[in-house]
């Protein structure tokens, strides 16, 4: 029994230098997911300094029925880049999956599956033992510490960014409006029905992370301005600290349309 007449499923895949993976990532979930479900893959190109551009674009004319492409007007970071990727979800559940390839496809199906046959708002993924860079590691511990004391983060959850959100919990969190985005402290926000599966994290193959201690440290000052239960005065004194506004702004986009040939719905 599959859930293809019932559920339709978003894919959403934040991109950032990821040529090399990417590809190969999007022709594995069409050929693993078409026979089961009825479902959109939504590239959001963070202004990639690669080809992930043309790549993007070359997957999209490939599988103009189950690719959608959207590409952004400048870096905005990865949680602006999934919040602009769900603003155009459709589905009844939205999973969020990394670029680089380390989870799995099969995983992606049981996350679905699992979604489909409990009745969660949310579920997040956690691993035994993570295959990504130390730097990366040390910055997913500190921010789940981080969430424990600032977002009241519930005992024993992995703020991952592989998850799946259900309708429900998407309409919630795309009606905020906030200068920056922090998505794991909306979700927090949106739902206490949380669920949490084990996955098997791959090796990445290609590329690097583009995550960065700049890139970090933004996180971190997101959860503490803007989902924060410390006292005003203690963020108050961190406000000279806040950077300038993250939002995103869609810059081209990419969708099947029967009156345009080549696809593209908008260009601002």
């Amino acid at each position: 029994m599959t859930d293809k007449k019932t559920n339709f499923i978003s894919i959403v895949i934040p991109v950032y230098n990821s040529e090399r993976t990417i590809p190969k990532m999007v022709d594995q979930l069409v050929a693993s997911l078409k026979q089961k479900y009825n479902f959109e893959i939504i590239l959001v190109n963070d202004c990639s300094t690669d080809t992930s551009e043309e790549v993007c674009l070359s997957l999209f004319k490939k599988y103009r029925k189950q690719v959608r492409f959207f590409s952004l007007a400048e870096n905005v970071g990865e949680h602006n880049a999934v919040m602009a990727g769900l603003n155009q979800a459709r589905g009844h559940y939205a999973v969020i999956m990394d670029d680089d390839f380390q989870n799995s496809v099969s995983d992606a199906v049981r996350l679905i599956q699992t979604a489909t046959q409990n009745n969660f708002d949310v579920i997040y993924t956690f691993t035994e033992k993570s295959q990504r860079p130390l730097f990366r590691r040390l910055g997913s511990w500190f921010a789940n510490k981080t969430a424990d004391i600032v977002l009241k983060k519930p005992a024993g959850l992995y703020l991952s960014s592989f998850k799946i959100i259900n309708r429900v919990t998407i309409d919630k969190i795309t009606k905020y409006h906030l200068p920056f985005t922090y998505l794991d402290g909306l979700i927090l926000k949106a739902s206490d029905n949380i669920g949490k599966l084990k996955v098997q994290e791959i090796r990445r193959s290609a590329g690097r992370s583009g995550y960065s201690l700049k890139k970090l440290f933004t996180l971190w000052l997101n959860m503490v301005f803007n989902f924060s239960t410390l006292p005003p005065n203690i963020t108050s004194r961190l406000l000279v600290l806040r950077s300038k506004k993250q939002q995103f702004i869609i810059r081209k986009a990419y969708e099947s349309a029967p009156d345009n040939k080549d696809g593209q719905k908008q260009n601002t």
